[in-house]
């Protein structure tokens, strides 16, 4: 393995040392480094005690948040670096931290409590890997396992259940037979886990590289923590392929959010209505639209992502083409728009593979769309070259009918009847001008 950590992190390493700490780096950052990826962070375990950090890190910005369980954060060069002392867990009776937290001079102790055995290692420069669990050959095998009984890390924490759907997302692994029926067996804890967590979880499974392979391998996985997708996994005939028809969308979106989330939820819809019959075509776009809603508010979701997953979802089948491409610009916000064309474009590749015509239209709209807002295209009234002052020097009076003329001049505008110059707009707005 090859790790070339950043000057910080070295320096963080090198500061407990002289102080006669040990320390290494643990975790994710090992992880990546074994598997030949370039980690995102760094993070440190150490046999310092919090108030021994403290001192060694005193010329330092730092933050307490999780100094109870241990946990320091470390700013340096504007690096935040988590440091953590060894530690060995109690009890966790509230299915999330453990009751009691005890320091250990151990490292092994330390690593032995986490929750996979690839995210189980530690390594320094001076002192190599440490691998108490095996961790360097699941990586080499593509494992996700659990670290020590499988079961007993999912009762300390069900969270890890889906953490484990989420490392298979991320890194294209499977899953241990023993750690994945553990999962299965403990998935009623995951009923103690708060909703956010749930979510943050769920955000970082969907926009993993691998993320459908994920969830085409363990779907019983995720609808743990999504029961209403359970109709869509029915094996009657009426459901046949649409698990399926839901995957290939998502494989085929970028790493969005709400992308991500709109694909997954794009036909939750579709299977059997509550009485009992197949949801009728006009019926099933609507039905997806509350359940989605319903699914992303239970979740407690940032408003703005549910918001968008939402008109995602409910515009999916709506046809846009060089005529109304502006007008759906205006209308959704340019980012928004700009995701309905990539979810419309994945749609076509899952439900007609071979329309190779209307995914070039797709790609077509969607690079004059990035064409028209890179020009400064007028999206709103706010961007018309007249304002309302301008139609109430001409007799316009300031009531509804004033709003409704600039909404008037705008809709031509972004159809193309007119330009946005104020000789023009002035002009048209003289001819809309009410009589009374």
């Amino acid at each position: 393995m090859f790790l070339a950590p950043p000057g910080e992190v070295l320096t963080a390493l090198e500061l407990l040392s002289r102080r006669g700490f040990e320390a290494y780096l643990v975790g994710g950052c090992v992880r990546d480094a074994v598997l030949g990826r370039e980690p995102d962070d760094y993070d440190i375990a150490t046999d310092a005690v919090p108030e021994e950090i403290k001192r060694v890190f005193s010329g330092y910005q730092t933050a307490e948040i999780g100094i109870r369980h241990g946990t320091l954060t470390v700013v340096m060069n504007g690096r935040p670096i988590e440091l953590t002392s060894y530690r060995r867990d109690g009890v966790y009776s509230d299915g999330r931290h453990p009751d009691r937290v005890s320091f250990t001079k151990s490292l092994e102790e330390d690593l032995i409590r986490r929750d996979f055995t690839v995210n189980a290692m530690a390594w320094r420069p001076d002192g190599g890997l440490v691998d108490p669990s095996g961790g360097r050959n699941d990586c080499k095998n593509k494992l996700i396992r659990a670290v020590g009984e499988p079961g007993e890390r999912f009762r300390e924490d069900a969270l890890r259940i889906l953490r484990a759907l989420r490392f298979a997302g991320q890194l294209g692994f499977e899953i241990e037979r023993n750690t994945h029926q553990a999962m299965m067996r403990e998935a009623a804890g995951l009923s103690r886990v708060s909703a956010e967590r749930v979510a943050k979880e769920l955000n970082r499974t969907l926009i993993g590289d691998f993320a459908a392979n994920a969830l085409r391998a363990y779907p019983e996985v995720l609808v743990l923590a999504l029961p209403e997708l359970k109709p869509l996994l029915r094996p009657e005939k009426t459901n046949d392929g649409i698990w399926e028809q839901t995957l290939i969308p998502l494989e085929g979106t970028p790493k969005d959010p709400a992308l991500r989330w709109a694909a997954l939820l794009l036909f939750c819809g579709k299977p059997q209505s509550t009485s009992g019959g197949p949801v009728p075509p006009a019926d099933s776009q609507e039905c997806s639209v509350t359940l989605a809603e319903s699914i992303l508010r239970r979740l407690r979701q940032p408003r703005m992502l549910t918001e968008q997953v939402i008109t995602l979802i409910r515009h999916h089948e709506q046809r846009i083409d060089p005529a109304n491409l502006r007008l759906w610009l205006s209308s959704l916000g340019p980012e928004t728009a700009k995701k309905l064309l990539l979810l419309k474009r994945a749609g076509v590749s899952a439900k007609e593979p071979g329309d190779t015509r209307r995914i070039e239209q797709l790609d077509s709209l969607y690079m004059e769309a990035v064409r028209l807002l890179d020009e400064g295209l007028c999206l709103s009234v706010r961007d018309l070259q007249v304002k309302g002052d301008d139609l109430l020097a001409m007799g316009y009076q300031r009531n509804r009918r004033l709003g409704q003329a600039l909404d008037e001049l705008l809709r031509q505008v972004l159809t193309g009847e007119l330009e946005n110059r104020r000789d023009a707009l002035l002009k048209a707005a003289e001819s809309l001008l009410p009589i009374d």
